[in-house]
């Protein structure tokens, strides 16, 4: 009996460090996530210079020019801050938000970060093309592991994955990284990141809305509908889900209930037919195409890839980023702990159901589990104004770069001259 009782003794000792090694999470609110996200969800793009904005004023007004590049002569893009060393700040993102063409010119980068302020990002080409040649280096600012051109016949060629970094003396929140594999169909993930309303169609008119300087951030949620291999999807896609999600979004971090990010978001619905809604980018077949609400539960936990690409929006999987910087060879300190009180307060705000139709909130059916946020505190009054990287928007002292690679204000005409 002294025997049973010492070994039961034992057997609770055991199961109660269990316990406490490995403690069961709460699930957050779309609050509480939407504050993890505001406080870690960054705004990418070129810088504008003048011989863009002027690029980009005629692609805008020309149907030709929108069929000839759909994705436009300017696409800012999402992203999220993963990692922190000294005064270097790691931004994981998708590398189609980088194109070829861009990078071959050499032009700068900004990243808006949750206080509003735009970091400058120069010396952005690695020169390795597209296809990508030669390995990751190390020391650039800019690390590809997969490239964007719109000469590709798909677009993206290897892992739609990248990291960009900048450099800054203030303190930014860094995303904590969780497992994919912890995931399980229908549970309900959230991304967020800061859409583009330009590629939408007015909802009265029908046209394309041309040029919207005002921009917010996105949190949108919905279920898991399949997970597969990172090597069996295009351009290592693995984690697809249902939700609403908008062109400018790709980059942004797929967070799960726990707060912690999982995956890249990268391919939304738009030309999936889940939610209808008009693109100027996307051709008319694609933007009359509908699903019926069973293809939902058809396809969940489905493994096709075909059917789960066609079907879906996804995400990169994050274990697939763990796996490409291991064989770089990248040493980065990870956040891997949950996100504290303190860490979600930080920027808590609630989420109150606009029923005015405005689209500030927006709850969609299917019993709840998926929907939108416009957070209108988390939000950029002009972008055009914002990437010309003008002096005071500056954190740095270094001196400009020069006329060839950003536009800064009142020096515009000088520099056409």
């Amino acid at each position: 009996m002294l025997l049973k009782q010492i070994a039961l003794k034992s057997l609770g000792s055991m199961l109660l460090g269990c316990l406490v090694a490995n403690p069961v999470l709460a699930q957050l609110s779309p609050e509480e996530i939407n504050s993890i996200a505001r406080q870690t969800t960054v705004l990418i793009a070129p810088g504008l210079t003048p011989e863009l904005i002027d690029e980009l004023e005629e692609n805008r007004q020309n149907p030709l020019a929108r069929a000839k590049d759909p994705d436009g002569v300017w696409n800012p893009g999402s992203g999220v801050i993963i990692a922190k060393e000294g005064k270097s700040y790691y931004v994981l993102t998708v590398t189609h938000n980088f194109k070829q063409r861009h990078l071959d010119e050499n032009m700068s980068y900004g990243i808006r970060t949750s206080d509003g302020q735009v970091h400058e990002v120069t010396e952005v080409n690695d020169d390795r093309g597209c296809p990508l040649n030669g390995g990751v280096g190390q020391d650039q600012q800019l690390l590809r592991f997969g490239c964007y051109s719109k000469y590709l016949p798909n677009r993206v060629n290897g892992f739609d994955l990248a990291i960009v970094r900048f450099e800054s003396d203030k303190k930014y929140a860094v995303a904590p990284l969780g497992s994919p594999d912890d995931i399980k169909m229908m549970d309900t993930v959230f991304i967020s990141g800061w859409p583009d309303p330009e590629k939408e169609q007015d909802a009265v008119t029908g046209k394309c809305r041309g040029r919207v300087a005002r921009r917010q951030r996105r949190l949108a949620w919905g279920p898991v509908t399949g997970k597969i291999n990172p090597a069996q999807g295009q351009n290592g896609y693995g984690i697809f889900y249902v939700d609403q999600t908008r062109p400018g979004m790709s980059g942004g971090p797929v967070f799960d209930s726990n707060g912690f990010v999982v995956g890249v978001h990268g391919r939304g619905s738009a030309d999936k037919g889940q939610l209808v809604r008009q693109y100027c980018s996307l051709p008319k077949d694609l933007n009359n195409t509908t699903f019926e609400s069973e293809d939902l539960a058809a396809q969940a936990g489905g493994s096709d890839p075909t059917i789960l690409h066609t079907r879906f929006s996804s995400a990169q999987n994050l274990n697939n980023f763990s796996n490409v910087t291991n064989q770089a060879g990248m040493k980065l300190s990870f956040n891997r702990l949950p996100p504290s009180a303190d860490f979600i307060q930080a920027a808590l705000i609630e989420l109150k159901p606009d029923r005015s139709n405005t689209g500030t909130f927006d709850l969609v059916a299917r019993d709840d589990v998926m929907g939108t946020f416009e957070d209108t505190q988390d939000a950029v009054e002009d972008i055009y104004d914002l990437f010309q990287f003008k002096l005071e928007n500056q954190l740095r002292d270094e001196p400009s770069a020069g006329c060839g690679s950003i536009l800064l204000g009142d020096e515009r005409e000088r520099c056409k001259k």
